[in-house]
């Protein structure tokens, strides 16, 4: 089985981690290092083709400046993972030897070839930087906005705890004693558009809710949800909105209940398959969608501006790793991925 998430992701603070949380839900961690186009992603991603071979559930951390790329790469039953631990998603082991360690990939470089080429490198690296105080604007600008929205979501608590009462009498039974949180961003920002990782809902959950909401109604409802299976002794996977990376979840996943409840917008679609669609716009008046229409189709605009800079963004990176790669000794990481996959999987 394979999932797929971020762990970071640009918001109205700048970017949002949630990577730490792999310190404590692994046994093992194995932290990289090293800068661009040295061939972190291609190793982990040949690791998790290798999981999938040999019948291992992968889980896959997208990199939300590139999701092409991967940040990360999870072996739950092994419970072990690989993680890019270099900047902006700066990750130290919390005990460095036995099960985390760091993986050295700054060594695959040729640094003294590198060295004539270090201030078109660096000039390149600063026209990258540049986009993102531009990017942190419109995000901030949009979760503004959305504050008139979420104010209008909060009048309607009642009808929300209604239907969240419904769901959880239908949907959710006592397994044992408190149940764990996991943090993801299911939501990104990136240069390819307004990204949604929906097809992880599909594979953890047989029966997934998609809850239609342009207007900020389904976080408290998941809230609600979340505090009640977490009770119930459930794991629950929540997704958090980038705009909103420390609030309220915008998705809620529970394996072991068989169910996911996601929400869906016109700038973030579910596109995978659903067991049970629930309207929550239609718990609003015409008049008061209405009202609210010139805030929701200003966040889209800026969302839309965000993935401009955001792409502008990754073409600069492109040119960094375009100059990079002359210089790193792919044969000797090709070496390192074959050893590491006879270590893991033999």
């Amino acid at each position: 089985m394979k999932t797929t998430y971020f762990l970071g992701a640009c918001s109205p603070a700048g970017f949002s981690s949630y990577y730490s949380s792999l310190l404590t839900e692994l046994d093992q961690l194995h932290i990289i290092k090293g800068g661009s186009g040295c061939g972190k992603s291609t190793f982990m991603k040949k690791l998790g083709a290798a999981a999938l071979a040999n019948g291992l559930d992968v889980s896959y951390i997208l990199c939300s400046s590139d999701p092409a790329s991967l940040d990360g790469v999870v072996f739950p039953q092994l419970s072990l993972g690989f993680v890019d631990g270099t900047a902006p998603h700066v990750l130290e082991p919390s005990l460095c030897g036995g099960g985390m360690n760091y993986v050295n990939f700054g060594e695959f470089y040729d640094s003294e070839a590198m060295r004539p080429h270090e201030p078109e490198i660096r000039a390149a690296q600063k026209k990258n930087a540049e986009q993102y105080p531009y990017i942190t604007a419109c995000l901030a600008a949009a979760d503004k906005l959305l504050d008139v929205v979420r104010a209008e979501a909060a009048a309607h608590a009642e009808e929300i705890d209604a239907l969240a009462q419904c769901l959880i009498i239908s949907q959710l039974h006592a397994v044992g004693q408190k149940g764990k949180l996991i943090k993801r961003f299911m939501n990104a920002v990136t240069p390819d558009g307004l990204t949604s990782c929906s097809e992880s809902a599909n594979a953890l959950c047989p029966k997934v809710y998609v809850l239609q909401d342009s207007y900020q109604l389904a976080p408290q409802l998941l809230l609600t949800l979340q505090e009640k299976a977490l009770s119930l002794g459930h794991d629950c996977v929540a997704g958090y909105s980038p705009l909103l990376p420390d609030g309220k979840p915008s998705h809620l996943l529970i394996p072991s209940a068989g169910v996911g409840f996601v929400s869906a917008s016109n700038d973030f679609p579910f596109d995978g398959e659903s067991f049970c669609k629930i309207d929550l716009d239609s718990t609003l008046s015409a008049q008061t969608r209405k009202d609210l229409s010139f805030y929701v189709d200003s966040v889209s605009s800026l969302l839309q501006q965000s993935v401009a800079h955001m792409h502008e963004a990754k073409r600069v990176h492109d040119e960094i790793e375009a100059l990079c790669h002359p210089y790193v000794d792919f044969a000797a990481v090709d070496r390192l991925t074959v050893l590491t996959i006879a270590q893991l999987f033999s």
